[in-house]
């Protein structure tokens, strides 16, 4: 009985709440790391044994109080990711992550939706589902990189990828919403009009992410310490959620463009984004807890033997249309073996951004009938991608010898 009170007690204080989420976490990550696991992957099991799956110990309720955290994590990342594009290595790289974007996210696609489709889903489910597909979470992947300190060409290769990836997703979930599956003689027209919103969208992240990452440069040169870098970072960064927020565009991509900006004004500003990432770990502790709280396993008990089938075979499609996608890029781009082989494997993580595609899915659609299948199987592969991605990831970079930290 006490020790309900006790959990009661703990729960409604907010400051209880976050330091039980930060300690499991901590746990958690130590305990996996015992059996050579990245600590991410102890996060996001800490978040779903804790979480409403299964003890509810941490409830939804409870756990809406932490909304901005994840967004606050996302923007940091997609800064880091930014700052790892610069002119000089985009000229050194050339058009090979281009081309490895576009056919890994074609690989993805085009498997996903072949066996869907020979499995005997709906056109109207397997569409969506397969431009879902397409979308790569960076929040894992960069995580495994800052906690192995990897570098070398494919740890660049990889953050060039992602960086594109999530914005060509973007992009072609809505041309497939174009599609009227009732009258597909008008989906040149209305494609052409998809793509016109998502290319304004991503102009709009654009812009907004130049001009802030030029005001952070100015700032940045009058401040005379270090920590005054960070706490104008930290604000920029904020700032971008905000404005994107209400001018209802892409966070990620706004961030992602402050940081290309931040990052190419001058060299001196990568020194200040390497100190801001040593302010990462207890964001990501508390972003990968909380993400695993919110994954919901009870799916799996509440559909039926078809949904189990056809979530199999979306990841196990996804995973190899990756896989191989990104093996042709990096052989029609002349990239080493090593890259070949292993980038695909990097690319498995999936969550936030594969969620909230399925979420544009209006009663207007005529995919709309189809959106609790859609919802279900992508619930189902960000589960599964949230815990094996990172382990996939890890696998990759020490095989590609790019670690530096030793274990």
């Amino acid at each position: 009985m006490w020790i309900n009170q006790l959990l009661t007690l703990f729960k409604e204080d907010i400051f209880l709440l976050a330091s039980g989420l930060l300690i499991i976490g901590f746990i958690f990550g130590r305990l996996i790391n015992m059996v050579k696991l990245p600590r991410v992957t102890g996060y996001i099991i800490a978040g779903i044994i804790f979480g409403p799956s299964l003890l509810n110990i941490f409830s939804e309720n409870y756990l809406a109080q932490f909304d901005f955290i994840p967004q606050l994590a996302l923007g940091i990342i997609a800064l880091v990711i930014g700052a790892g594009l610069s002119f000089d290595l985009v000229k050194r790289l050339g058009s090979r992550f281009i081309l490895i974007t576009i056919l890994q996210a074609v690989g993805a696609f085009s498997l996903v939706f072949l066996f869907l489709v020979l499995f005997k889903m709906p056109l109207g489910a397997a569409l969506p589902l397969a431009a879902i597909a397409t979308a790569t979470a960076p929040a894992a992947t960069v995580a495994i990189i800052r906690e192995y300190r990897a570098q070398g060409p494919l740890t660049e290769t990889i953050l060039s990828v992602v960086a594109l990836d999530d914005a060509l997703a973007i992009m072609l979930f809505g041309l497939v919403l174009t599609i009227d599956l009732k009258q597909l003689s008008t989906f040149g027209e209305t494609a052409l009009r998809s793509l016109s919103a998502s290319f304004v969208e991503i102009l709009v992240a654009l812009v907004i992410g130049v001009i802030l990452g030029l005001v952070a440069h100015f700032l940045i040169k009058i401040a005379k310490e270090v920590t005054d870098s960070l706490i104008i970072i930290l604000g920029i960064v904020l700032l971008g959620i905000g404005l994107a927020s209400i001018s209802h565009t892409s966070a990620l991509m706004t961030n992602m463009f402050l940081g290309l900006t931040l990052i190419n004004v001058s060299s001196r500003n990568r020194d200040i984004v390497a100190n801001l990432e040593k302010l990462t770990p207890p964001i990501y502790c508390f972003f990968f807890v909380l993400a695993g709280a919110n994954l919901n396993l009870k799916v799996f008990t509440t559909v039926g033997p078809a949904m189990i089938t056809w979530g199999i075979i979306f990841v196990s499609a996804r995973i190899i249309g990756k896989i191989v996608g990104a093996y042709a890029g990096g052989a029609l781009s002349g990239a080493s073996e090593t890259i070949r082989k292993y980038l695909g494997l990097t690319l498995i993580p999936q969550a936030g951004v594969a969620i909230g595609l399925t979420l544009l899915i209006t009663q207007d659609s005529s995919y709309f009938e189809f959106r609790s299948v859609i919802l279900n199987i992508t619930l189902i592969a960000v589960a599964f991608n949230e815990i094996v991605g990172p382990v996939c990831t890890k696998f990759a970079l020490f095989k590609a010898k790019e670690v530096t930290v030793e274990e």
